[in-house]
């Protein structure tokens, strides 16, 4: 981890102007080697379709996806599903939900889904902005059941999870993890420290229910969420997580760019949910950064996003948005994925 820290000073400390490109780092020099292969999704109808989650449902595979209908408005944000096949190619005609809130009063701002049961409930766990003029403090964390209708899934009540510990009224809220304990759901609420919530599905107070701050090993930037947790075996989930650092690369043209990374954790099944494993270096496969560049809609990044993932005793599929512009997902060796997990004390 030292020597980590003092590349990442090295790297903040120079101006880009000093660094050739042979100088600059390249995020895919190092592969992961339980990475087996990568692969592009595509919405049709849907161009730049970013941040999908993925979850199976009665035999089919379903996916969400975030969509931004006027690139020029970053705010105007909308989430969609879609079937797909097992090899990720569209077994469905794709379509938006209407998730616009109660009022119905402006358009939808609804972020980064995150599909997941809780009980035998689908849900739909995504941000979006109360307010009428955006704000930071507007934004919030939902919760959504989505009921199929026959054709196609329409939604339940939009719950906003407005009361809970820590709330500050000026913080933008995005990115619990939520996961299903015993049928009930969970979400965390951050990653270190773990601080985890419960709701009961049916009003937006959520409850204290544990914290454990454990010390990880990690020099890419805070933990943040992306993927729901599911439950491994019958001592742990599994959750794949975000974090970023800004630093010049080659896949930035040496400007000093936001970079993410992302990595995978366990934690304990049962209260207090104890962080147990964590990646000691982030999940690199071919194309993570490497690959198509794009006007950005808010600011520069060099972005990978995980929200979702399907596992079975072999493997482990992660699908993750990309440059904000791209939904892919990657093939991983569940025990070599499991085996590079280090102990968190």
């Amino acid at each position: 981890m030292y020597i980590n820290l003092l590349l990442l000073f090295a790297l903040l400390s120079f101006p880009p102007a000093l660094f050739g490109n042979e100088e600059l780092p390249d995020l895919e020099s190092n592969l992961s080697d339980f990475v087996r292969e990568v692969k592009k999704i595509e919405v049709p109808g849907y161009p730049h379709a970013f941040n999908p989650s993925i979850i199976r449902w009665k035999g089919k595979i379903l996916l969400s996806f975030r969509y931004l209908p006027d690139l020029k408005n970053k705010f105007l944000s909308c989430i969609g599903l879609m079937f797909v096949d097992e090899n990720f190619e569209s077994a469905g005609d794709p379509y938006i939900l209407p998730l616009k809130l109660s009022s119905g009063s402006f358009p939808s701002r609804a972020e980064d889904g995150r599909l997941l049961y809780v009980g035998e409930k689908l849900m739909l766990v995504y941000s979006d902005c109360k307010d009428v003029k955006v704000s930071r403090g507007g934004f919030r964390v939902y919760i959504t059941e989505l009921l199929h209708n026959g054709s196609q899934f329409e939604i339940g009540p939009e719950i906003c999870l407005n009361e809970y510990p820590q709330n500050d009224p000026s913080r933008r809220e995005k990115n619990w993890v939520p996961f299903d304990y015993n049928g009930e759901l969970m979400l965390s609420y951050s990653i270190t420290p773990h601080t985890v919530f419960h709701n009961n599905c049916r009003a937006g107070r959520c409850d204290f229910i544990s914290t454990s701050n454990k010390a990880v090993d990690w020099s890419w930037g805070e933990l943040r969420g992306g993927t729901p947790g599911l439950l491994l075996d019958d001592n742990r989930y599994l959750s794949f997580f975000h974090s970023w650092i800004d630093m010049p690369s080659v896949h930035s043209q040496a400007k000093v760019s936001s970079h993410y990374f992302m990595g995978a954790y366990t934690y304990a099944a049962d209260p207090p949910f104890d962080l147990l494993e964590c990646s000691p270096e982030p999940i690199v496969g071919t194309g993570f950064y490497h690959g198509e560049s794009y006007t950005p809609y808010w600011k520069p990044v060099v972005a990978i996003f995980p929200c979702g993932f399907l596992m079975d005793s072999n493997f482990v599929w992660v699908v993750y948005g990309r440059q904000d512009h791209e939904m892919w997902v990657v093939k991983l060796d569940k025990k070599p994925l499991l085996d590079s997990l280090k102990t968190v004390n």
